[in-house]
């Protein structure tokens, strides 16, 4: 009799498809995180300082000197300071631009106020004419603390701007009259967001960054686009039509710009890898002029919270990215905070949330379960048909589903509830990695900031022994040598946690463990049917 071969070959077909998987798993992976979060590193780059004269009301409206079409105010930089317990900044003139704007109520890693607008030229939300490299010069005067009127002249053409500041949300309003426009001024202006590229802490391809540096431009009546330029190859030039909202931001950070203009602006954004800057221009080009006309916009600069930006205007809350899933990801921010409200820790709040979410998905993880052990009850049976009907596979088909109808097996019926799990999952994902609320937030033990990665790397060595543990306990149909090249998985998934942020390891550790304990509960509860 002859003795058939059991043993199963590693080139067999769901072999190579097992690995091939794991392969576009783990590229995949590497590549979005790559492209999508890149590194950043610090931020401690300081400004050149300026010798500069402390100007007064009175001392703005002296004589100026006229050059070229440009009235220049003055011959000196008037600068003004200003400071409060959030933000401090210095406006000088030229283009009533800001510079060394400085958030006062968080630090950097280093324990440095974080900056935003960084540049050694252009100041943040600084007007600049259409076409010309420099920023028009104003006549500015100070009417109160943060309350700021300039004028300007180009030609016969007067600007006068008005830039005020909103000490309960940190925000500007920001109104621009021109007054005597020609023909010339359809070029147009613009209003400027310049932001310095911060230079990687790490470039290993193993251990990309979460963190990240990105224009936001919603246009085109209300499309979302985001283009990264922190982990950009090559200098990036792009132009949107009919703009509302614009924004340069870090993970947890941004400068924006809200148009609230009767004319709609475009934008313009830019980026240099060799000089490691970047630039947003939101410009206005009337295609028509009056003798007088007006622009008004909303600025913008500190932390990403939902909360905060939505105290300045419900519609700057979109700068905050939470990505395709972004309906589920924000009713789960707040349900975060309750919990946060709850238990005064945003670790806990992190863990809550998480058993939450899972209690929610539980009904498809047991429809999963129950599918697949059906499945590994006909497994042997359906081995066997394989080996009598390999000659003709209509054959085989059919008697296989008749045997998977009859024992109430669905192979699909695994894979389907837990494809149905993967919004919720992925916009947990992103509410976890994108809220500001668990920057420097500490957790507990070794855990000072729920947005830095694990120090000691003990919860990514915990998620792999809690997937290792889960793997071995889960039902499977796979073959012995399929079955192995799974065990690398756990492994594979600990390395990619090792630099991203503590709290979305939390989250990955406590959902695994939480599976675990399901599968446990659901195989005991099985036994003793």
């Amino acid at each position: 009799m002859q003795q058939k071969n059991d043993n199963p070959s590693f080139f067999e077909p769901k072999t190579i498809i097992a690995v091939a998987t794991v392969a576009l798993v783990y590229f995949g992976w590497q590549t979005y995180l790559g492209k999508k979060y890149p590194q950043y590193g610090k931020t401690t780059s300081s400004q050149s300082q300026q010798k500069t004269t402390e100007s007064t009301p009175a001392a703005a409206s002296s004589p100026v000197e006229t050059k070229s079409e440009i009235v220049t105010p003055s011959a000196h930089e008037q600068v003004f300071n200003y400071s409060n317990d959030k933000v401090s900044f210095t406006l000088t003139n030229r283009g009533m631009g800001l510079k060394n704007y400085t958030i006062r109520n968080y630090t950097d890693k280093e324990k440095n106020n974080i900056k935003v607008g960084l540049s050694d030229k252009d100041g943040l939300f600084e007007l600049r004419w259409a076409g010309d490299e420099k920023a028009l010069d104003f006549n500015v005067s100070e009417q109160a603390p943060g309350h700021y009127v300039g004028t300007a002249q180009v030609g016969e053409t007067v600007i006068k701007r008005e830039l005020k500041f909103n000490v309960e949300n940190s925000s500007f309003t920001n109104t621009v009259t021109v007054s005597n426009p020609t023909e010339d001024f359809k070029k147009g202006f613009s209003l400027l967001i310049p932001e310095k590229i911060h230079s990687p802490g790490s470039s290993s391809f193993l251990f990309p960054s979460y963190e990240h540096q990105d224009f936001f431009v919603i246009h085109s009546g209300g499309k979302h686009e985001t283009v990264n330029f922190s982990n950009a190859k090559e200098n990036i030039l792009k132009e949107f039509s009919a703009a509302s909202i614009l924004s340069v931001s870090s993970q947890y950070f941004a400068a924006a710009v809200l148009d609230k203009s009767d004319i709609i602006p475009e934008v313009k954004v830019v980026s240099s890898v060799g000089e490691k800057v970047a630039l947003a221009e939101l410009v206005y080009k009337p295609v028509q002029v009056k003798p007088e006309m007006n622009f008004s916009e909303i600025f913008y600069a500190g932390p990403k919270s939902i909360d905060a930006l939505k105290a300045v205007d419900p519609e700057l809350a979109n700068i905050i990215d939470f990505g395709f899933f972004a309906f589920i990801a924000r009713p789960l921010v707040y349900v975060m905070k309750a919990f946060h409200s709850m238990v005064g820790n945003w670790g806990f709040a992190i863990i809550l949330l998480t058993l939450l979410v899972r209690l929610c998905v539980l009904p498809f993880n047991i429809m999963s379960f129950k599918s697949m052990k059906a499945m590994q009850k006909v497994q042997p049976i359906i081995q066997s048909l394989r080996e009598k009907y390999k000659d003709d596979p209509m054959r085989l088909n059919q008697e296989m589903m008749a045997v998977m109808k009859q024992n109430g097996a669905n192979p699909l019926g695994g894979c389907l509830p837990m494809l149905l799990q993967i919004p919720v999952f992925f916009a947990l994902y992103r509410v976890i990695g994108s809220s500001i609320e668990l920057y420097n937030s500490p957790f507990i033990g070794w855990i000072h900031d729920l947005s830095a990665h694990d120090p000691f790397y003990v919860l990514p060595v915990l998620m792999a022994v809690f997937m290792f543990i889960q793997q071995k306990i889960t039902p499977s149909t796979m073959d012995p040598t399929q079955a192995k090249i799974m065990l690398f998985l756990p492994v594979i998934f600990s390395v990619f946690m090792l630099q991203l942020p503590s709290g979305l390891t939390l989250y990955m550790v406590v959902s695994t463990l939480f599976g675990i304990t399901q599968q446990y509960l659901m195989m005991r509860e099985r036994k003793t049917a």
